[in-house]
């Protein structure tokens, strides 16, 4: 298992948010998926002392290990060979999980992109 902790968007003061570019491509983010999204960014107010942020929350990513992960890991596999038999078991990494809260306008791609680098897969 694996956490972060990222700054949520304020309520009071959070509103729709345009992404840009570059953040997009931090994010590996597509037209395609920001068709449903309610992104957001906090203006700043007196709860969130005029940060755009109030409280904080996770991000995780989980690998349950089943018999052929616990074989890999016992055969000294490669750390490769273990994501990818995550991501075959429905792993979501912590950047995914970000990605989701950003796009449901939870926390902003900054934060994201901050508590995951070097986290890019």
């Amino acid at each position: 298992m694996a956490q972060r902790l990222v700054r949520k968007v304020c309520r009071r003061c959070g509103q729709p948010y345009q992404a840009t570019e570059q953040e997009l491509r931090a994010l590996s983010l597509t037209s395609e998926s920001l068709q449903n999204a309610t992104m957001q960014k906090g203006r700043g107010c007196g709860d969130c002392s005029n940060t755009g942020y109030r409280g904080r929350m996770g991000i995780f990513e989980v690998f349950v290990i089943d018999d052929e992960a616990r074989k890999l890991i016992y055969d000294k596999a490669t750390s490769s060979v273990l994501r990818a038999r995550a991501r075959e078991m429905g792993m979501r990494t912590l950047r995914e999980d970000g990605i989701r809260k950003t796009l449901a306008g939870l926390t902003t791609p900054d934060e994201v992109i901050r508590a995951t680098i070097g986290d890019e897969s």
